[in-house]
């Protein structure tokens, strides 16, 4: 079976998950966490609205408490999703990933389908045929893909159980 025919994503021994990606999807996976790391540090919210699906506002009636929240509470949370975009962008080239590892790839795959949702405004009806325009249909290919991804990761991690056993 040629990479190419094979998941993505499947179990690996020791709790790893294998990474069966074509060097251009992982070059493509690489340019976007990279782009949309961009997008992360150089906007907020209030600047980009497709990021408050990322920073929902704390305080939608009042945007200046809410400011204030993005600018304290908000970089956390800008950190935690940095760190997970950071841990993609360094193991795209990685043959196995460790829990840690693809559990960071699943918020970075989740993220930027989000923002991609955001702006496209995609709802469960959304198909392929409803954007005329190349720029959009084409990022509505890439929400597509990233949503493949993250099935298909989420499917080679298995039961939470499995990848968490509970202590007695």
């Amino acid at each position: 079976m040629s990479e190419a025919e094979r998941a993505p994503f499947a179990p690996a021994r020791g709790g790893a998950v294998g990474v069966h990606l074509p060097k251009d999807a992982r070059a493509m996976l690489r340019e976007l966490a990279s782009s949309f790391r961009r997008l992360l540090t150089e906007h907020t919210p209030s600047s980009d609205v497709s990021l408050q699906r990322l920073f929902p506002p704390a305080y939608p009636d009042d945007p200046l408490q809410n400011l204030d929240f993005e600018r304290e509470a908000g970089r956390g949370l800008l950190d935690q999703r940095l760190e997970a975009l950071d841990l993609l962008i360094g193991t795209a080239d990685a043959k196995r990933l460790t829990i840690d590892e693809a559990m960071a790839w699943m918020r970075a795959l989740n993220d930027m389908r989000l923002v991609f949702g955001s702006r496209l405004n995609v709802t469960e009806e959304t198909e392929p045929g409803d954007f005329d325009a190349a720029d959009e249909a084409r990022t509505f290919e890439l929400y597509l893909l990233l949503g493949w991804l993250l099935e298909t990761l989420i499917a080679a991690l298995g039961e939470p159980d499995a990848v968490a056993p509970r202590s007695t």
